[in-house]
């Protein structure tokens, strides 16, 4: 998907994968359409890139579409200290330790919107082979525990599924149902 930005109208939401020195950082943004949400931006940072260079291109994001209601960045491996820098630069920046029961809880909702159709994301070789790669295995202890394959990433399912986890606090229009009327038969 090419990291160009969205049109600037709409309720925006983002996630961030933020990287280390092996894998890439990725923002993902959501775009709120009537009922569902849309990947309307995927941008893949280079191997290597700086987080100032992260967190100035989300200030500039942020900047550009005004309603981003909410950035959720992973913080485990980057720590207290980008986190902090990005919330004096950004607002709405909110960060997330990935833990077990955490990611469980952030893949379980994507599997949920995504089961709902209530997520929507064009076909996307690369975004796509990451969606399906993740492995799960249940450890000793009883908990879920989730890898990629070695040669492979899982960075663009990590900041779409926070985008995602990033809506989780709006609520939603109320399922129409239908209307039933009872004959009374006497």
């Amino acid at each position: 998907m090419a990291a160009t930005i969205p049109e600037l109208t709409g309720s925006f939401y983002a996630g961030v994968d933020l990287a280390k020195k092996e894998d890439f950082s990725v923002v993902a943004v959501l775009r709120k359409d009537e009922d569902a949400f849309r990947l309307v931006h995927l941008n893949v940072f280079p191997q290597g890139t700086e987080y100032v260079g992260v967190i100035n291109y989300l200030k500039a994001l942020s900047e550009r579409l005004k309603t981003i209601h909410r950035f959720l960045a992973d913080q485990t491996g980057v720590g207290e200290a980008v986190l902090e820098q990005a919330q004096k630069t950004v607002s709405n920046v909110e960060g997330v330790v990935l833990t077990a029961p955490q990611k469980q809880d952030v893949l379980s909702y994507l599997k949920l919107v995504m089961q709902e159709r209530r997520v929507l994301f064009p076909y996307e070789l690369d975004f796509l082979q990451e969606l399906n790669v993740e492995r799960f295995e249940l450890s000793k202890s009883g908990q879920i525990l989730f890898s990629h394959p070695d040669g492979t990433h899982d960075d663009r399912l990590w900041a779409f599924a926070l985008a995602v986890f990033a809506t989780k606090t709006t609520p939603y229009p109320q399922l129409k149902r239908s209307h039933t009327t009872w004959i009374d038969r006497k």
